[in-house]
């Protein structure tokens, strides 16, 4: 869980784990996992930035200062090392390693896109603009912070998801349509 500035949007985002739930619908398609075998563990400390579980029952982990810039070069250069001059974990002074399940409750929005990846469709295009509408509307006052998972699922749930693999035009009709719906929704919710 970042514990570092993004700015403001994703900062939103990582405080409602709509960050993760997108990363989670990220990670189903690029390494074609289902959904029920990815898991999100809530780490303040920030120094591991993913895991896997292998066959033999052992977890493979990336560890790093926290700090995106080394995931994000090793991303862009995979799969060489390049030297840097990150700063670097010190294993001695981090502290323990602390990990916690996430609370679905507090966090819907982390279940609105599990939910939303696993219908597929156009599904996690819906999801993704009306969390792109409420957030713009929490930053500019006009709803408040637990309004944002909401408004992402009342367009979800108005949503119509008829296509399990869509092309490009449908998605973008869905993205422009959950937009709209959003924002009627958020005038809604300011009583306009």
């Amino acid at each position: 869980h970042p514990n570092w500035n993004m700015g403001p949007k994703i900062t939103i985002d990582s405080a409602t784990l709509m960050n993760k739930g997108l990363e989670v619908i990220e990670a189903h398609w690029l390494f074609a996992v289902d959904y029920p075998q990815i898991n999100v563990a809530i780490h303040p400390g920030s120094m591991v930035h993913s895991m896997v579980h292998l066959r033999d029952g052992s977890i493979l982990a990336q560890l790093g200062a926290p700090d995106m810039r080394l995931p994000i070069q090793y991303a862009f250069t995979y799969p060489r090392r390049l030297p840097n001059n990150y700063r670097r974990l010190n294993l001695f002074e981090c502290g323990p390693l602390l990990f916690e399940p996430p609370d679905l409750q507090r966090f819907p929005a982390l279940k609105l896109a599990y939910d939303a990846g696993t219908a597929g469709g156009t599904a996690p295009a819906v999801l993704n603009a009306a969390n792109e509408e409420a957030v713009a509307a929490f930053r500019a006052g006009r709803v408040a912070f637990l309004d944002i998972a909401r408004i992402v699922a009342e367009t979800l749930g108005k949503h119509i998801n008829s296509t399990w693999i869509p092309d490009l035009g449908t998605i973008l009709e869905a993205d422009a349509a959950a937009r709209v719906s959003a924002n009627s929704i958020i005038r809604r919710l300011e009583g306009k």
